[in-house]
């Protein structure tokens, strides 16, 4: 089990964190993704197989998350 205070450091880190859906991994260590807004764009990592969801930042992959359902509510 690793160390509680590396993982609270992790959940920390600088730069924002993007729920995205692998669309293609590539041979060259990237992948593209899809962001919920429809747009693509290309990040580092290719751990992630195609159709699952990641969390990005900073453009690289970071780990592959839970397909939960999202809801908006407009209060």
């Amino acid at each position: 089990m690793s160390n509680p205070w590396t993982r609270l450091n992790k959940l920390l880190a600088p730069g924002a964190k993007t729920i995205v859906t692998i669309t293609t991994v590539n041979t060259d260590g990237t992948s593209i993704v899809t962001l919920r807004s429809g747009d693509t764009i290309k990040v580092q990592g290719d751990t992630v197989s195609v159709g699952d969801k990641a969390m990005i930042q900073a453009g690289r992959v970071v780990a592959k998350v839970p397909g939960l359902a999202f809801y908006e509510i407009e209060i």
